[in-house]
């Protein structure tokens, strides 16, 4: 079981506002300890999801005068299929990032696409029917915003929240919000977006895993990937410049049933068996038909119209 990506992810004391005191109320254990702990949970038939924040496109920083600095943090729960929550280590832990300067109509340049941060882990029980995570993208104004100590904050009342199951992911979610939006003065702060994603089980795919997902407000558009930790293959990321051209393989012979996820952000890229990736689509989903697995047994081009970031993953059917 492909576990040491979640295991270093989940045991990283480094994350922003995560002090040695909270680590230890978290339950935020070093890497061994984690994989212990993830493996006793191992399922054969059920693999781990990760949900991690793939990019941002900020289409409006509301800033009159120059670039904005945006920030932003999320908040994870698990929720069951009696509509019950409840939060862990193991399931992540609400993380953020400080502000970063971009203006309207363009990509926040800081978030990795080899890199991406951990936003949420599902986990291979029967009884999970969904994860909840609450994102929120702000632009800062006025004093600039301390957003490793509202994270600080925030993982207080993570941590407050305990063990036990809630009522529903909004009992775990809003304290959290509460402590971060106060520990950051963000009335003064313009929201870009602050709601909920869901990600539910679903029948034919899992938790959408081998997927991107976005949620779009009029400001900010995000995307984020649903990762089977055991299936899901990577290509890149590749930098592509204007007619630069790159075969897309993977590990794995694309069959039919698989899953493929392309993304780019940048100019735009024309993928051969696939269409174009720009600003306003920037990312598809294709269940592969078992009637152009020959076509795609060599890989498939992509091509660059100017600088662009590209990846793409593919996840074999079960």
């Amino acid at each position: 079981m492909k576990l040491d990506e979640l295991c270093q992810l989940l045991s990283d004391r480094e994350r922003l506002g995560l002090t040695e005191e909270l680590a230890k109320k978290l339950g935020v254990t070093p890497p061994d300890t984690t994989r212990g702990r993830l493996m006793a949970l191992a399922d054969m038939d059920r693999p781990y999801y990760g949900v991690y924040l793939l990019a941002a496109y900020v289409v409006n920083d509301t800033d009159f005068w120059g670039d904005g600095e945006v920030y932003w943090w999320s908040v994870p729960s698990i929720v069951a299929a009696d509509g019950t929550a409840q939060r862990d280590s193991l399931y992540g832990i609400p993380t953020g990032a400080p502000p970063h300067k971009v203006g309207s109509l363009e990509w926040m340049t800081n978030l990795s696409l080899k890199d991406m941060p951990l936003l949420a882990v599902i986990p291979p029980e029967e009884r999970v029917a969904a994860c909840t995570v609450r994102l929120g993208f702000y632009d800062d104004d006025g004093k600039p915003a301390n957003l490793g100590a509202a994270m600080t904050a925030g993982l207080e009342a993570f941590a407050a929240v305990g063990d036990a199951a809630q009522p529903g992911a909004a009992q775990i979610i809003d304290p959290v919000r509460k402590a971060i939006f106060a520990g950051l003065k963000a009335e003064e702060d313009d929201i870009l977006i602050d709601q909920d994603v869901t990600i539910r089980r679903g029948a034919a795919v899992p938790f959408s895993s081998g997927m991107i997902g976005s949620v779009v407000s009029a400001n900010v558009r995000v995307y984020y990937l649903v990762k089977d930790q055991d299936r899901t293959e990577s290509f890149g990321p590749i930098t592509l410049h204007k007619g630069q051209t790159e075969t897309v393989r993977f590990p794995t012979s694309m069959k039919g049933g698989g899953r493929l996820a392309l993304f780019a952000r940048g100019a735009d890229v024309t993928c051969s068996a696939f269409g174009e990736l720009n600003v306003d689509t920037p990312f598809l989903n294709r269940v592969i038909d078992s009637a152009h697995e020959g076509a795609l047994q060599a890989g498939f081009s992509v091509t660059g119209t100017g600088a662009a970031k590209f990846v793409a993953f593919y996840t074999p059917s079960i």
